[in-house]
């Protein structure tokens, strides 16, 4: 005969498994893009040491920007400038506000763009060997954690999430806007 106890316990192991099925079914949908062709990819490692000036990446706006040659755009050398993860509307209004290189009109990257930069046959971080970016040294890097960097894209259409790119791993996810991200700004060459 079965106690009150016991039926209370098995309760409790059958809400968590079904807890648990609605966790996994609805998990973040992520994506990892292909490793980029090698013959299609212009090389980032044929330049100097510091990464500048390949057939790739050229360091410009007195070195605190990196033009890529392959999409035309401009980033911040420093891939943490803002020092911290915040909501994704705060870093859209720090990319707004920021100067770079003595010039303002930089913006959060769409997800295609940051895209662009990632290097999946490479990890922590999954850029190009020889890539200009600087403060990829931090402890994210480690292997203590995501290095999640949010973009301008809503999530399928959703205004309440966006998609994110984790550079530790080249990981693409999507996330409710209010938990922190970082801020890589961008803006269109010059």
């Amino acid at each position: 005969m079965r106690t009150c106890y016991q039926s209370s316990a098995l309760l409790g192991i059958v809400a968590f498994v079904l807890f648990s099925l609605v966790l996994v079914a609805s998990a973040e949908e992520f994506i990892i893009p292909p490793v980029p062709d090698k013959n299609a990819v212009l090389p980032a490692n044929d330049g100097e040491a510091d990464g500048c000036n390949s057939s790739r990446f050229a360091c410009v706006m007195s070195g605190e920007a990196v033009l890529d040659k392959q999409t035309g755009l401009v980033w911040a050398r420093n891939t943490e400038i803002l020092r911290k993860a915040v909501p994704c509307e705060e870093a859209k209004r720090f990319c707004q506000d920021v100067e770079v290189g003595g010039k303002k009109g930089w913006r959060l990257p769409t997800r295609e763009e940051l895209i662009s930069l990632l290097d999946t046959s490479q990890s922590r971080p999954a850029l190009p060997e020889g890539h200009p970016f600087t403060q990829l040294r931090s402890f994210h890097y480690s292997g203590l954690g995501d290095v999640n960097y949010w973009t301008s894209t809503d999530f399928q259409g959703d205004s309440n999430s966006a998609w994110m790119v984790d550079l530790s791993v080249g990981r693409v996810i999507d996330s409710i806007k209010v938990f922190d991200g970082y801020a890589w700004p961008v803006r269109d060459g010059e």
